[in-house]
């Protein structure tokens, strides 16, 4: 009966990790599909080998129209886009989904130090699509790894570290009110900690979910009303620190090209969200700490940017 319980364990393990690399392979290959357009997006042109110095790797900051992000310093297959700390000197980002790893540079007396894999205390080796809250003291991901007291893995979850005196701690799960749910990719927190991510609600379906921080704990998570969430995908939520707006992507099938949203918080609730017209594929949105650039994946190994004037020229349309 033992070794039939362990072949069980063994079984629903592969199955759960099936499941989840099938829908980011189906993502990807929606990440693929916009080629063409990404192709055009302008990059600088640093020569190879170049230190990288001064803010953002040391690229020109970018108008309106968006220009590619990183190209000769970070290199490979994405999962997640750049996130920054508070004051810009360090910056992580999740490698290709397989992988499970999450990569970071650091401005160290005015340049930026070869990418190198981060790591936290523990035993944890899969690692997924980081954000630090907006004042730098909270360090989440996603990872695949077993939740304590369980030897199954193989689902996503949202874990958390804390920034201390020594580095950040070791990494827990967020609890249950948010892990039960089946979900994916980027998330983010707001100054409060409340916390946006995208989970399934039905066979190829992701909506926008809220699970607010009060009395010192993640709550249940709520479902955003419509019109921000819909019939089709929206994944990826970038919530501003005030709360005062949320970028997101949107798609419909795995085989159609995500492009960004954004919505309006106001009195009686979100507005109807509006589409960021000159961004041709866009996912996992993340705005710069200083609230001045957008970065987004603009493929599956590209990164770009833009300014972040947008966000006030669309309010009210």
């Amino acid at each position: 009966m033992k070794s039939r319980n362990s072949a069980i364990t063994q079984i629903v393990l592969i199955v759960s990790f099936l499941i989840a690399a099938s829908s980011c392979v189906n993502s990807e290959k929606t990440t693929n599909s916009s080629a063409e357009a990404i192709s055009t997006l302008p990059q600088q042109n640093i020569q190879p080998n170049t230190p990288r110095q001064g803010p953002y790797l040391g690229e020109q900051p970018p108008g309106a129209e968006p220009q590619r992000f990183g190209s000769g310093f970070i290199s490979g297959q994405f999962h997640s886009t750049p996130t920054f700390s508070p004051d810009s000197a360090e910056v992580w980002w999740a490698g290709s989904f397989s992988s499970g790893k999450i990569f970071t540079s650091k401005l160290t007396d005015g340049t930026w130090m070869e990418p190198a894999v981060f790591r936290l205390p523990g035993n944890i080796s899969h690692m997924r699509d980081p954000f630090i809250s907006p004042d730098g003291q909270r360090f989440y991901f996603i990872s695949m790894a077993a939740l304590p007291d369980s030897n199954t893995g193989g689902k996503e979850n949202i874990w958390m570290a804390i920034r201390s005196q020594d580095g950040w701690t070791e990494p827990v799960p967020l609890p249950p009110e948010i892990n039960e749910l089946t979900l994916h990719w980027t998330f983010s927190v707001a100054a409060n900690y409340d916390l946006y991510f995208s989970a399934e609600t039905g066979p190829y379906n992701n909506d926008i979910y809220l699970s607010r921080w009060a009395n010192g704990k993640y709550q249940k998570a709520e479902k955003l009303p419509e019109p921000l969430n819909s019939g089709i995908n929206e994944y990826t939520p970038n919530i501003a620190p005030d709360e005062s707006y949320i970028l997101f992507s949107r798609f419909e099938g795995n085989s159609d090209t995500p492009r960004l949203y954004i919505s309006y918080a106001s009195t009686t609730g979100w507005s109807e969200p509006v589409l960021v017209e000159n961004i041709p594929y866009c996912l996992s949105p993340i705005i710069s700490p200083d609230r001045k650039y957008l970065f987004f994946m603009s493929s599956a190994s590209s990164f770009a940017w833009r300014d972040s004037a947008f966000i006030a020229e669309l309010r009210g349309n």
